[in-house]
């Protein structure tokens, strides 16, 4: 578990980075303030990928060695992008990082959930929360001394390094998922009175056999999107809301309410600590009175801390703030809730579309909210994280009436 939680502190750790250094970055690749937004969708195809393929590959590989090449892509990736001197180099690097980091994520969210309480993956999560704080002081640690932004990417992927090959070492200690009973069941010993058995049957043609095998997939496949779409768009949405706080925050900050960069930067490491304090708190309040109630309660808190932001001076700081305690839970308990929702058959599937459909809302929606930052101003993130808190909210009441 101490090593689950390593690594979800390690690959936290760019998303702090990148949202800070980004206005330095782009200055030296000689790319506009909206580059950023364009450059996530070109990534989102790996992460959808890798996230996509967790289930198969956990079946076959296992969380270990999983863990073990994800990690070392990951760090690989980030030791790129801090060399790269042309867009297209951070752009590429960034592709070999969401393929590393969406493994990652999708295999620890199924390996915990399926083992652990409502309390374990919410710290799991949490320590993500302790890794993106940890990005923008960095940076701002960087800058004080004098270096450059390549020198925070050098520092994550040194610690990424060390985290793969502590999952290489202890690859063959990470538990494997029980078989099920009725995978093997006990042989019956026939007794000696039974009539004999009737002659075989002619095989049926080839075709036939075939044609049997395509359709019981195309039924798994049906079956699988019906369970898993709700859920998916759940994760886009809400997975959009988180991005677009953390990686626009900064910009909103400083062009839209005058804040200081230093300040804003303070801010930003604010809401990856309020992640963290509310994945802290609110999973053991989960494990009490049960996860509807909490997320419920979450909705609510990201509605008001987004309206927050439209008030000067202390109130969008303290909007900031809200939205990161609130949005806390919101992914570990909704992970933790699949099997709920889609029974025990598709879960571990369903937790890696719904891990890939997040990394898809995590590269659209601040995407999309960087072209309209070009169009209409920095001022058009608080519009646009209220409209995804009331939509995550609507979102998540039209997916559990499914299942009541």
């Amino acid at each position: 578990m101490l090593l689950a939680f390593l690594a979800f502190f390690g690959i936290a750790l760019p998303d702090g980075v990148l949202g800070v250094s980004w206005p330095s970055m782009r200055l030296d690749l000689g790319v506009p303030v909206g580059a950023l937004g364009l450059m996530l969708p070109i990534a989102v195809v790996c992460s959808m990928l890798s996230s996509s393929a967790t289930g198969f590959v956990l079946d076959r590989a296992g969380i270990g060695r999983l863990l073990a090449v994800s990690t070392a892509l990951a760090g690989a990736a980030l030791l790129i992008q801090g060399g790269a001197t042309a867009f297209w180099v951070v752009v590429a690097a960034s592709c070999l990082f969401a393929a590393g980091s969406g493994a990652i994520d999708a295999g620890l969210n199924a390996h915990v959930a399926r083992r652990f309480s409502a309390r374990r993956i919410t710290w799991m999560h949490a320590c993500y929360g302790v890794g993106a704080a940890c990005g923008p002081l960095i940076v701002t640690g960087a800058a004080a001394l004098g270096l450059s932004w390549r020198w925070a990417f050098a520092t994550v992927a040194a610690v990424l390094g060390v985290l793969a090959v502590a999952f290489a070492v202890t690859a063959r200690s990470w538990v494997t998922a029980p078989v099920p009973v009725a995978a093997h069941p006990p042989r019956a010993t026939a007794p000696r009175s039974d009539p004999p058995a009737a002659p075989p049957r002619a095989a049926p043609p080839r075709t036939a056999l075939l044609r049997a095998a395509l359709l019981r997939a195309a039924l798994l496949r049906a079956a699988l999107l019906r369970a898993a779409l709700p859920g998916m768009t759940l994760f886009a949405v809400h997975t959009g809301l988180e991005s677009t706080a953390s990686l626009w925050a900064y910009v909103y900050l400083t062009d839209a309410r005058g804040v200081r960069p230093t300040t804003a930067a303070l801010l930003v490491s604010g809401y990856w600590l309020a992640l963290l304090a509310g994945r802290l708190v609110l999973g053991p309040v989960a494990d009490r009175t049960g996860a509807r109630p909490v997320l419920l309660a979450c909705f609510g808190g990201m509605v008001a801390g987004a309206a927050l932001l439209f008030l000067p001076g202390t109130a969008a700081a303290a909007g900031v703030l809200a939205l990161g305690l609130s949005a806390a839970p919101v992914w570990p308990l909704l992970t933790l809730t699949t099997r709920d929702r889609v029974g025990g058959r598709h879960a571990d599937r369903v937790i890696g579309l719904q891990t890939a459909a997040g990394s898809a809302g995590a590269a659209t929606v601040p995407a999309l909210v960087g072209v309209l930052i070009g169009w209409r101003g920095a001022g058009v993130v608080a519009v646009c994280l209220l409209l995804l808190a009331v939509m995550t909210a609507v979102t998540y009441l039209a997916a559990t009436r499914r299942v009541e």
